[in-house]
């Protein structure tokens, strides 16, 4: 497992990476590095934030036992994001630290819904 290189704590869900590919617990943490670089100017920083907030998010949000109604519209929203960074899998990440994390995210999503529709077809 790794440790967080600001406050040491394992690196889990929450997990964040700047353009140089060093990985922080939080965003907290994240925002609090010594000479961490500035990554608001990076063109997929954007992307990069959302397709990470969306699979905190929808990972958060997942239940086993949920209701029809819950798992379908967890269903949708995995689904309406992997619409939207649907670009990046071209890439399969070779565009950079974002593009890497954006794809994996991606993936992850990806997973998260066949694991849904798994449970769901037994």
């Amino acid at each position: 497992m790794t440790n967080c290189i600001v406050c040491k704590n394992e690196i889990g869900l929450y997990l964040r990476v700047n353009n140089e590919g060093i990985s922080f617990c939080s965003d907290e943490c994240s925002e609090g590095a010594a000479n961490s670089p500035d990554d608001r100017d990076h063109p997929y920083i954007d992307d990069y934030d959302a397709i990470r907030w969306e699979y905190i998010a929808c990972t958060n949000l997942y239940d086993s036992e949920a209701g029809e109604e819950e798992i379908e519209a967890l269903q949708e929203r995995i689904e309406s994001a992997l619409d939207e960074f649907w670009e990046y899998t071209a890439l399969e990440g070779g565009d950079g630290m974002f593009a890497r994390e954006i794809y994996r995210y991606w993936q992850e999503l990806e997973e998260l819904g066949e694991k849904i529709r798994l449970g769901r077809d037994c």
